[in-house]
């Protein structure tokens, strides 16, 4: 099966599938399982019981892993070690992401474990890899679509999807010479990390340009995060959580806007993002003591302003 037609028949299954997810063989007694997945554009949450090779066979997506984010185009292959959460979102309809589901036993860092050391470039890559994959539960490779291990990939699906004798166990063989190969060749990038560059400072400029349109997700994504752990960052760096320092933004700004008598209340509330106006007097009663009117009051007479 040419790759052209492997992606257009696997590109049919997607339309045809609303999950998020379709696992394209159930035996279970598979050393691992294919996975296709499915058409959505927003991020997708899992949490990988397993280790997990993610293969891009066409088009792009963003993969977090933790506190990295990924972008895998066509022919990068992924490496997910187990007990892992990630999420993943396609770039377009024409993406077409694959993933393999290992056993539960199974474990990439035990895989360059268990391989024999000959020389010290050998040392030196499976130290690398091994320090990396720790760090961040997960490794990435850049092969493209036309390279050896990405042709093995799609062989290894193509003979799943003809039922293939002994195609599982040849399959899991290949993976791990794929691991090797890409190694011994370096095609790899390593991900930068991001959150020693993180200041509290950028985030306060950041809600400043954003706080009446913002969202716990985009935010992590501009920070190159994975929304959980980014929520998680926050409040342990700063001592409040992502809500209460848009919440602190928001409701200065509306304290400044009350002093404007040209400016009504509705105003206000849909400047400052709001959509409720019960939940803005609630946030504002319980943030300053007193009622948005008696803001008012209390600021007017400070500036001697009489609207009588």
């Amino acid at each position: 099966m040419a790759t052209a037609t492997l992606k257009n028949y696997l590109l049919s299954l997607m339309q045809n599938n609303q999950a998020s997810e379709v696992e394209l063989r159930t035996q279970n007694f598979l050393s691992y399982h294919l996975y296709l997945e499915g058409m959505h554009y927003d991020f997708i949450e899992y949490q990988s019981g397993s280790s997990q090779l993610i293969y891009c066979l066409a088009g792009k997506c963003e993969v977090q892993v933790g506190k990295q984010s990924f972008s895998l185009t066509s022919g990068n292959i992924l490496l997910i070690e187990k007990d892992s959460a990630y999420a993943i979102k396609l770039s377009d309809k024409n993406t077409v992401i694959i993933k393999f589901k290992l056993s539960s036993n199974f474990s990439w860092e035990e895989q360059i474990k268990n391989v024999t050391i000959d020389t010290p470039t050998e040392e030196k890559l499976s130290t690398l890899f091994l320090k990396n994959l720790s760090q961040d539960k997960a490794f990435l490779f850049t092969t493209t679509s036309v390279m050896w291990s990405s042709q093995s990939i799609r062989e290894i699906v193509q003979d799943d999807l003809n039922h293939a004798a002994f195609n599982s166990t040849i399959g899991l063989e290949l993976l791990k010479v794929v691991i090797l190969r890409n190694l011994r060749e370096q095609n790899f990038k390593l991900s930068e990390r991001r959150e020693n560059s993180f200041k509290d400072e950028t985030l306060d400029q950041y809600i400043d340009q954003h706080y009446n349109d913002i969202t716990l997700a985009e935010a992590a994504k501009y920070f190159g995060f994975n929304r959980n752990y980014f929520s998680t960052m926050v409040k342990e760096k700063t001592g409040k959580s992502f809500v209460e320092h848009v919440d602190d933004r928001r409701m200065r700004e509306a304290r400044r806007l009350l002093a404007k008598p040209n400016v009504s209340l509705k105003e206000i509330i849909e400047t400052i993002g709001y959509s409720s106006k019960s939940f803005f007097y609630k946030k504002f009663k319980h943030y300053y003591g007193m009622t948005p009117a008696e803001m008012r009051k209390r600021l007017f007479r400070e500036a001697h302003i009489n609207l009588k």
